[in-house]
């Protein structure tokens, strides 16, 4: 979340009327809708699919000398694409001590936080993308970068030619496609790139967006656009992404290629503040209903606690006040919560992946907001029983065992090796 909406949520927040949709850059509700270029035409975007790996997964415990796990994690599957390799940090379970000790300053960074700050699930029930009461939370397409799917339209940085936002992003740290004759190639850095030649993978219809179908650019939010470009297995996130006029808009883009660990370059922003992607932290409503998840969950916090600095794996920092945690941080469901029997299977497999992988702080926005997929297959029980989570439970983790490894890379998401 930048600065306009970060002073809209905190402007709210005083007066005590956040309502429970308007979350976070990378949270959801406040956040605009989505539209498919006008006059694109055509079919073939499958938004939010999900083909889970098998629950039975064996799931390891860290080694304290190496920070490796023992056993296999399989990771996410969307499309025909892995969410990164499972030795990427956010694939690796964090819940033995001995490696992952508490981090010294957790007491105080839980205490700015507030102890009693509860867990709020940042996501609902809505699939109408025209029903914003109902409809939020972030979600996600599926395109095989083919013409069936995608034209590849041009994305511009500059919101000048739309007449209703002056604002102009950052193509020096955004990613985009270049045509190379026979595809797409993925440019890092597009402010080299003549204009007329930057392009992302923007669905050719049904455009799933955070936030529904609010297409204002000067008042409709972070409206996040999330890629998962299957065959090629390449992630593509935009953040503040609109149409107007038939032609695409986004204030950052930002791109990986889930087969490698490579992180983007230092100091680079993404779609979310702290440079990380999105896609592969979210709740997702098939995973949690499997009873399963094997990988990290996202979070946020308001900028007055967050420090302008990060820490890996975060490449980026932001925020206007001088704050004590750092994007990248990574928060932990303590070990002596005992989850309740009685929870939904929804509940429990969040609340112990929580437990196992943690969640980062990846942005700025309402405290302790945790970020998911909006789907009708939640149960609207799963909300009410992770709000008895509290910040008085949870507790930063150090995860010096990885960075001190001497295979360690500041530049890769590698946290565990063979």
């Amino acid at each position: 979340m930048r600065s306009r909406q970060r002073a809209l949520v905190a402007a709210l927040a005083w007066t005590g009327i956040v309502a429970a949709g308007l979350g976070a850059c990378g949270g959801s509700g406040e956040g605009g809708g989505s539209a498919a270029v006008p006059g694109s035409g055509g079919t073939g975007n499958t938004a939010s699919t999900l083909n889970g790996a098998s629950a039975s997964t064996t799931l390891g415990t860290a080694s304290p000398t190496t920070g490796a796990t023992t056993g296999t994690t399989t990771p996410t599957v969307l499309g025909d694409c892995t969410m990164f390799p499972p030795e990427a940090v956010f694939n690796t379970r964090i819940d033995d001590p001995a490696a992952f000790p508490v981090h010294a300053s957790s007491a105080g960074w839980v205490a700015a936080v507030g102890s009693g700050t509860a867990f709020h699930a940042d996501w609902w029930l809505g699939e109408d993308p025209s029903q914003p009461t109902a409809y939020y939370g972030i979600p996600w397409n599926v395109v095989d970068g083919s013409a069936a799917t995608t034209a590849w339209p041009s994305v511009q940085y500059d919101f000048t030619p739309t007449g209703r936002s002056t604002e102009v992003g950052w193509p020096h740290e955004s990613d985009c496609a270049v045509a190379d004759g026979s595809g797409y190639n993925l440019q890092r850095g597009c402010g080299t790139v003549p204009v007329a030649q930057r392009r992302f993978p923007f669905p050719l219809s049904g455009v799933k967006n955070e936030g529904g179908t609010c297409n204002d650019p000067a008042t409709c939010g972070d409206h996040h656009v999330l890629v998962v470009e299957q065959g090629a297995c390449r992630l593509w996130e935009a953040y503040h992404a609109y149409a107007s006029r038939g032609q695409w808009y986004a204030l950052s883009t930002a791109a990986w290629d889930l087969k490698s660990l490579a992180l983007r370059p230092s100091g680079w922003t993404a779609a979310d503040a702290a440079g990380l992607p999105i896609t592969p932290f979210l709740a997702k409503a098939a995973e949690a209903s499997s009873g399963e998840i094997r990988h990290a969950l996202r979070v946020t916090l308001r900028d007055s606690v967050i420090a302008n600095s990060f820490v890996w794996p975060a490449r980026h920092a932001a925020g206007s006040t001088a704050g004590s945690i750092p994007f990248g941080a990574l928060l932990r469901l303590k070990s002596d919560f005992v989850i309740p029997d009685t929870w939904t299977t929804q509940a429990k497999a969040i609340a112990t992946a929580a437990k196992q992988y943690g969640l980062y702080v990846a942005d700025i926005g309402v405290d302790f907001y945790v970020q998911g997929e909006p789907s009708a297959a939640w149960d609207e029980n799963t909300f009410r029983q992770l709000g008895a989570i509290s910040m008085a439970q949870m507790e930063f983790v150090d995860l010096r065992s990885v960075t001190g490894n001497a295979r360690f890379s500041s530049d890769s998401l590698a946290a565990r090796w063979n």
